[in-house]
């Protein structure tokens, strides 16, 4: 009786922990699906056709760590020879910095215009964030214009990482910026604006590629940065977004620690 009433008993145990796992797994590949239909439709939020102008060429890649992430690019036609172009980066990764990625571009697209600077663009961008950002985030968020006629970009950096500019005998870096997006609600924000020579590359990027990290916790680095893109001056904004990503990937296994995003602007 004994033996027949334990063996009954582990049974229904065992019954019981098989339908939990089964549930468990169900609920696992629902919520993967979920997240998949995310990054689908946070990718259709990326510019499928960058527009261009003459003279130059314009490419971005995007590398989330996660399934969904919190960066953000974004080129937008202003006029016959003005782009807009923008990257950024949400604090945090996951689901919730990817809804504030969204909310960003929403804002970004709706006060970008022809007639208007990136400093005034930024401004109205802040202050939207400071009125609905939650408490400990912000984003980093790089704006400008580049004028083909001029050829010259416009730009004005809340807190993102400086842009780097590579010349045929030099490299340096944009470094004139203000603070973050959705902390500062009265910052005053100023524009810079720099000239574009024939032969030069600009590369716009993220924290997620300086920060790449090698098992040993050796970071890639903006220094290497710099390297690769004097090395490489020659590849177009595509070829260089490509060599670059791959480069950092192959420096930290594919186990990025944060959402890496890369924008090339050529000049021919």
């Amino acid at each position: 009786f004994l033996y027949d009433t334990t063996k009954d008993r582990l049974e229904r145990r065992n019954a019981e922990l098989l339908k939990t796992v089964e549930r468990g797994s169900a609920q696992l590949e629902l919520q993967e699906q979920e997240l998949q239909r995310a990054r689908e439709i946070q990718q259709s939020l990326l510019p499928k056709d960058i527009p261009q102008l003459p003279g130059f060429e314009v490419a971005g890649a995007w590398q989330p760590a996660r399934t969904v992430g919190g960066d953000y690019y974004d080129v937008l036609r202003l006029g016959d020879h003005k782009i807009a172009v923008c990257i950024a980066d949400v604090v945090g990764k996951g689901v919730s910095a990817a809804l504030l990625m969204a909310n960003v571009q929403a804002t970004v697209r709706a006060f970008a215009r022809e007639s208007e600077s990136p400093a005034w663009v930024c401004d109205r961008v802040n202050k939207v964030l400071c009125g609905n950002i939650a408490d400990g985030k912000f984003v980093t968020f790089f704006y400008g214009i580049l004028d083909s006629r001029a050829r010259t970009l416009q730009y004005c950096n809340a807190g993102h990482c400086y842009p780097i500019l590579v010349s045929r005998d030099s490299v340096r870096t944009l470094d004139f910026g203000g603070a973050v997006l959705g902390v500062f609600p009265t910052w005053k924000y100023e524009d810079s604006s720099v000239d574009l020579k024939s032969g030069e590359r600009l590369l716009l990027f993220t924290d997620g590629i300086a920060e790449a990290s090698a098992s040993d916790g050796q970071e890639f680095g903006e220094d290497c940065i710099a390297t690769f893109m004097s090395a490489n001056r020659e590849n177009s904004a595509g070829d260089l977004n490509e060599r670059l990503l791959a480069r950092v990937s192959d420096f930290c296994d594919a186990q990025f620690q944060d959402d890496a995003t890369l924008v090339v602007i050529a000049v021919y």
